[in-house]
C-alpha cells in the first residue's frame, strides 16, 4: 500500500466520522469534541500518531507535541486552583430588589507562582456559566481583595447557586473549578410600594393600641359632643357648649385602638402566570410586602400565612424582619391550593380582624365570588394573564360583585396600592 492511498484512506475515515449520524442523545457531545479546541487537538493528535505510524515516524513528535499542549492545559490550571483558596461576603445583610450591593472576594494564594486568568462564574442567578468577576492575576503567597457591583432583581437568598473560581490559563482548553465560601448570605427583600390607609375592622375586632380610629373612647382626637354623664372627667366638659344649652355638654374622644390584619399569599404554582421577576407571583408578593410595610408603620398587627405555614400577628420592626424574610425565603415550587390553606385552623380560628387574601383570577375563579361580600374578608384579584401569554382557563364571572382590589397589570399596581379602596379614597 503507497502512501497516498494511505493518505486517502485516511481522509475518508476522518469525513466518514464528521459526518456519520450518531444518536440525538450523542450528537451535541460530538460536535462540542469536534468543535471545541480541546476535541480538534485530541483528533490532531490521533492523527498525527497514524500518520506516524503508517507514513513517517515524525508524526510520532508531532503527536507528543500536540499531547503535551493539552496535558499542560488540562493539569496547569487544576494545580494553580489547588492553592487558591476564596470567600465571598456582601457589604449588607439584607437588600431591596434593584438595591446595588457591593460584593467582595478575598482571594489566598498559598503558592510560590502567581495563579493568572481567574473568573467567578455563576451564584446570583441567570446562566450558571455566566462571568461575574474576572481576576488577572492572584500574587503568589498573598492575600487579594476583589470588589464588585450586584444588582439583584428578584427577592431570594443570595447566592442562589454555588459560586465557583474557575482558571483555563495558559491555554483554555479545560476550565477548571473550586467552590468558594459564602461568609454570609444576602436576603433581598421584595420591593415595596407606598400603600392606603388601614381598612376599616368591623366590629370590635381590634386591640387596644396607638392607632386612632373612629370609634369612640377615652382618649383620642375630638369626634363630636354629647350630654354629660356621671363619672365624665370635668376636663371634657366644653363650656361654650354648655352655657348656649344651659347643661353640661362634654366631648366626644376616639378610642386608640390596634387594628390585627392576617395577609393571606397563594404561592400555589397553578394560580399563577409568567417566570421570574415579572411573573404574577413575584408580584403578589410585593403587595403582600408593600402592605405589611405601610400597615405595621401605621400601628396595626400584621400576620401572614402562606403555603401551610404562619407569622401569628404582631407589630414592630422585628415583625416587618420576620415578614420579609419568609416573604424573600419563599419558595416557588410550594403547591398548596389556596382553599386548602384557608382551610387551616390558624385561617379558619382567626377571628380578632381582617383577613386581606392576594391571589390571582386563576384561583378566584373556581373559588366562591360571594367571599367578596364577606365583612371580615378582602380580596386582592390579580390578573393572571396579565404577566404572561395567554392562556386557556376559565375567568371568574363576578360582573355583579368586585374584589376588594383588582390588579389587571403591573403598571397598576402602585396606583391600586396608593388608593384603590374607599378609606384610601376618602380618608379614613
Amino acid at each position: 500500500m503507497t502512501n497516498h492511498s494511505i493518505i486517502l484512506r485516511l481522509r475518508t475515515w476522518f469525513r466518514a466520522l464528521l459526518e456519520y449520524d450518531f444518536a440525538p442523545k450523542f450528537s451535541a457531545k460530538v460536535r462540542w469534541f469536534v468543535y471545541h479546541p480541546l476535541g480538534v487537538l485530541t483528533i490532531a493528535a490521533f492523527t498525527s500518531f497514524l500518520c506516524g505510524l503508517f507514513i513517517h515516524s515524525q508524526g510520532f513528535v508531532l503527536s507528543g507535541g500536540v499531547l503535551a499542549v493539552v496535558a499542560l492545559g488540562i493539569i496547569w490550571p487544576w494545580i494553580s486552583l489547588r492553592g487558591l483558596a476564596g470567600s465571598i461576603s456582601f457589604d449588607r445583610l439584607r437588600a431591596y430588589e434593584g438595591d446595588f450591593v457591593e460584593v467582595r472576594l478575598t482571594l489566598r494564594n498559598r503558592l510560590p507562582w502567581p495563579a493568572w486568568g481567574l473568573a467567578v462564574r455563576g451564584g446570583f442567578g441567570g446562566n450558571t456559566t455566566e462571568v461575574v468577576a474576572g481576576i488577572a492575576v492572584s500574587p503568589r503567597r498573598r492575600t487579594a481583595f476583589c470588589r464588585w457591583t450586584f444588582k439583584p432583581l428578584c427577592r431570594g437568598i443570595f447566592p442562589v447557586t454555588t459560586l465557583e473560581l474557575t482558571t483555563g490559563f495558559p491555554f483554555g482548553l479545560w476550565d477548571n473549578s473550586k467552590a468558594l465560601a459564602v461568609e454570609t448570605p444576602l436576603i433581598v427583600w421584595p420591593f415595596m410600594y407606598p400603600v392606603g390607609p388601614i381598612p376599616q375592622v368591623s366590629g370590635d375586632h381590634q386591640v387596644e393600641g396607638n392607632v386612632s380610629r373612629s370609634k369612640v373612647g377615652t382618649n383620642g382626637d375630638v369626634l363630636g359632643v354629647r350630654p354629660y354623664r356621671r363619672g365624665d372627667s370635668p376636663r371634657r366638659i366644653h363650656w361654650a357648649q354648655s352655657a348656649k344649652y344651659d347643661r353640661l355638654i362634654v366631648c366626644e374622644l376616639q378610642s386608640n385602638s390596634r387594628p390585627v390584619i392576617q395577609i393571606v399569599l397563594d404561592v400555589d404554582p397553578r394560580s399563577h402566570a409568567g417566570k421570574g421577576s415579572d411573573s404574577s407571583l413575584e408580584w403578589a408578593i410585593r403587595i403582600v410586602a408593600s402592605f405589611a410595610k405601610g400597615w405595621l408603620e401605621d400601628g396595626a398587627q400584621i400576620g401572614l400565612a402562606y403555603g401551610g405555614k404562619d407569622i401569628p400577628p404582631a407589630s414592630g420592626q422585628a415583625q416587618l424582619c420576620k415578614i420579609l424574610d419568609a416573604l424573600a425565603c419563599l419558595p416557588e415550587d410550594c403547591d398548596k391550593p389556596l382553599v386548602d390553606v384557608l382551610a387551616c385552623p390558624k385561617c379558619r380560628g382567626f377571628r380578632d380582624g381582617l383577613q386581606v387574601i392576594v391571589t390571582t383570577d386563576r384561583t378566584h375563579a373556581h373559588g366562591s365570588c360571594g367571599a367578596c361580600e364577606v365583612e371580615d374578608q378582602r380580596w386582592v384579584v390579580l390578573k393572571a394573564d396579565a404577566f404572561s401569554e395567554p392562556a386557556d382557563f376559565d375567568h371568574c364571572d363576578n360582573s355583579h360583585i368586585a374584589p376588594w382590589l383588582f390588579i389587571d397589570s403591573p403598571k397598576s399596581v402602585p396606583v391600586q396600592l396608593k388608593g384603590g379602596w374607599r378609606e384610601a379614597r376618602h380618608g379614613s
